[in-house]
């Protein structure tokens, strides 16, 4: 089974991440997305005006998955839009937007851009982890509650 470390390893080092919100009308909408986990938490990013964001304000859950070789998390979330983010948080996602995307992508975001709004928060409700190559020996499911 995997541990608790090694799926941190996973969500620290994703490149991409696959989130899946509903439509108004019930049908499912999958888009790529960059993202962070900072402090157990995914944070992401992206214009309201995309389908995805607007139908994350009609209905927080979201399902979401990202891999890093063969080691897939894949789980689901509460989303909250955070309109503000305090300047210790808004460091923190900078920092790891920097680290992960800063030298292939050039994209290295100051910790303003996320005090003033535009970042999205999903609180994982569960997540279920697994090593491709070992499925049946590696498989773990994680529960949080409170979130």
């Amino acid at each position: 089974m995997l541990t608790w470390a090694a799926v941190r390893r996973v969500l620290g080092a994703f490149p991409y991440l696959w989130i899946a919100t509903t439509n108004a009308d019930g049908a499912p909408h999958l888009v790529q997305q960059w993202g962070v986990w900072v402090d157990d938490t995914l944070y992401f990013e992206g214009s309201d005006r995309t389908r995805w964001a607007r139908n994350l304000a009609r209905d927080p859950r979201l399902a979401w998955g990202a891999n890093v070789g063969d080691k897939a998390v894949y789980g689901e979330a509460m989303v909250d839009i955070l309109k503000t983010v305090d300047r210790r948080l808004a460091t923190k996602i900078a920092k790891a937007y920097a680290a992960k995307y800063g030298r292939t992508f050039k994209y290295r975001p100051k910790p303003e851009q996320y005090e003033t709004g535009g970042v999205y928060r999903a609180r994982p409700l569960k997540l279920i982890a697994f090593d491709v190559k070992r499925f049946n020996a590696s498989a773990a499911r994680f529960t949080f509650a409170g979130r």
